[in-house]
């Protein structure tokens, strides 16, 4: 085909093609730039996460910890053993006598709330982490005060009734028994935590005024993994079971509602 002068383009006018072939060059360009960052970004906070002494540690944990923590120690070398859970038991007066409920296991009724759920929320963890937490600070007492802490933290009145024990003389028995302060001031904290809570769980729960609470640790050993599938358990189920406490204050009509709303979405009732 022969082309004519008017059918030819003028001298120095694009067709538009070069001009389509840069653009799309430099979204290439651009999209590869940022893959590598996005790579790269990655790349340094995994391996912030990943080495214990590396410097940048504190602040890439303190920026993403609140989406995408992650406790290692479900892997090798320490991965977890134990499985743990909270229980509970309250007291409360019918007729002038203490009446005392069965155990609760909060902690599976948390777990099984969630069960069939792909991305549960963390507040179903509440206990467990909970119960993990309160492990650690009751460890790192000395033993004459592990044996203490698991005995009652109530006193006698000079009128014949009961009352929780005071902090500050309670603090001050504790600390002569050796064992470092700052450990011992932090179990305090989380005991008193865990009354506050096992108070308002159990109110709701049993829908009545809790006078006493007292909590264990259920410890089970799952089997070995070439006995996973036994109907016969390798090793028994162990408890930590601490003694009855007395709330300083019973809970306010609003936390009662909130936990009225946990135990009704926990439990159906």
């Amino acid at each position: 085909m022969t082309t004519t002068a008017e059918g030819a383009p003028e001298a120095g006018v694009s067709e538009g093609r070069p001009s389509a072939r840069r653009s799309g060059g430099v979204m290439a360009a651009v999209a590869a730039a940022m893959t590598l960052a996005i790579v790269l970004g990655y790349a340094f906070v995994a391996a912030s996460f990943t080495i214990t002494s590396s410097p940048t540690r504190p602040a890439v944990s303190a920026a993403f910890s609140p989406y995408f923590s992650q406790r290692w120690n479900v892997f090798a070398p320490n991965i977890m053993k134990v499985n743990r859970s909270l229980q509970i038991q309250v007291q409360w007066r019918d007729g002038g006598e203490l009446q005392r409920s069965e155990w609760v296991d909060v902690t599976d009724i948390e777990f099984t709330s969630a069960r069939g759920i792909p991305t549960p929320s963390r507040i179903s963890k509440n206990s467990f982490n909970a119960a993990q937490a309160f492990l650690t600070r009751y460890q790192s007492l000395s033993s004459d005060q592990r044996d203490r802490v698991r005995d009652t933290f109530i006193r006698g009145t000079n009128d014949g009734a009961y009352a929780p024990m005071d902090p500050e003389a309670l603090l001050e028995e504790l600390d002569e028994m050796g064992g470092s302060r700052a450990a011992l001031v932090s179990y305090l904290r989380y005991d008193y935590m865990l009354v506050r809570f096992a108070s308002a769980f159990g109110s709701a729960y049993f829908d009545r005024d809790v006078e006493r609470v007292r909590w264990r640790i259920q410890h089970d050993r799952p089997n070995d993994f070439l006995h996973r599938f036994d109907e016969e358990r390798q090793s028994e189920l162990s408890y930590t079971t601490f003694g009855w406490r007395q709330p300083a204050v019973a809970p306010s009509d609003e936390v009662r509602a909130i936990y009225d709303e946990v135990i009704e979405r926990y439990t159906g009732r």
